[in-house]
């Protein structure tokens, strides 16, 4: 009986984190060096006991990231992550990417969005594809699903944690394969279908 009442009091305590966000918008445009954005930091599965790398490096104008997925261990993926900070996306449609592979091959990526500083809980994703040449990748935001290390893509109704409430951002390798892998990116762009009309 007791737990009959506690259900409505815990659904209420796992949306109210969600609505008490007071996030600011997330500027259009985000310029990677050290002369503007140069805060991003690696993350790798060693946080569970993985055994794969990587190296960020910043240029006056590029970030890059390289590094070694290994799938020793129970590992399997690196990332690059944003700092902590509240943002707002809910205005935007898109986001473009310049970008390009450093190993000399294409390969694909993951960008990721969280909503939560809790590890386990669902985060916004979407894989795309980089060349060795330079080139703009433009991800809608309509591709996006949203995940969980625990079960993986969940479905469509699970609404908690939309895009006015991003916590952080970054980029992964988790695909399942080991070798080596290398991206730098020069800018990213975040766009709404306002901004395309016009």
């Amino acid at each position: 009986m007791l737990s009959l009442l506690l259900r409505p009091l815990l659904a209420v305590a796992m949306v109210l984190p969600a609505c008490t966000h007071t996030s600011s918008p997330m500027p259009a445009f985000l310029d990677f060096g050290k002369n503007d954005l140069s805060s991003w930091r690696g993350l790798n599965d060693d946080v569970m006991g993985g055994r794969s790398r990587c190296t960020v490096k910043y240029s006056k104008s590029t970030l890059t990231w390289e590094g070694t997925v290994s799938l020793e261990n129970n590992g399997g993926f690196s990332s690059i992550r944003s700092t902590w900070a509240e943002r707002d996306l809910s205005s935007y449609d898109a986001v473009t990417l310049r970008c390009r592979t450093t190993t000399g091959e294409a390969d694909d990526f993951t960008l990721t969005m969280e909503v939560s500083q809790q590890w386990w809980m669902p985060y916004w994703k979407v894989n795309f594809d980089a060349r060795p040449e330079w080139t703009e990748v433009t991800i809608p935001f309509s591709d996006l699903k949203k995940s969980s290390a625990m079960t993986g893509e969940l479905p469509k109704l699970w609404t908690w944690g939309d895009l006015s409430a991003i916590l952080r951002m970054g980029f992964m390798k988790y695909d399942g394969t080991a070798g080596d892998f290398g991206l730098e990116v020069d800018w990213m762009r975040f766009s709404s279908s306002e901004n395309v009309r016009n």
